[in-house]
């Protein structure tokens, strides 16, 4: 499946992308994975870190997506234009996320920053 910024975000910042992200998740919100298959609930938003946690990863300990990282893979995703987990893996080299990349694009798709084509 592929993936590209909604209309709402093209032309943001990724700060502000995070913003949109930050006001429009609350606290123990559930989103679903990609496939439809992983339950992942937020379970906080802040200016510096999103906070999730699913039954079947990390020991249902919770996971944080940094908001420098955040930056760094937003900013090469939109280098990319059209993405997807496979094409997009090499945007999150080099990041605390790269681990995190299924959870990230279930985020970005159920905050409607992503959307399928």
């Amino acid at each position: 499946m592929n993936y590209k910024f909604s209309e709402k975000v093209i032309n943001k910042s990724p700060k502000d992308i995070w913003a949109f992200i930050e006001q429009g998740l609350s606290n123990d919100v559930i989103i679903k994975s990609i496939k439809d298959k992983i339950p992942y609930t937020v379970n906080y938003v802040t200016k510096d870190e999103i906070s999730f946690s699913a039954e079947t990863r990390n020991n249902e300990e919770p996971e944080v997506i940094g908001f420098t990282d955040f930056v760094t893979v937003v900013n090469r995703l939109k280098e990319l234009e059209i993405f997807n987990t496979s094409s997009g893996k090499e945007s999150f080299k080099g990041t605390k996320i790269y681990r995190k990349r299924s959870p990230f694009f279930a985020l970005l798709l159920s905050s409607n920053v992503i959307e399928k084509l």
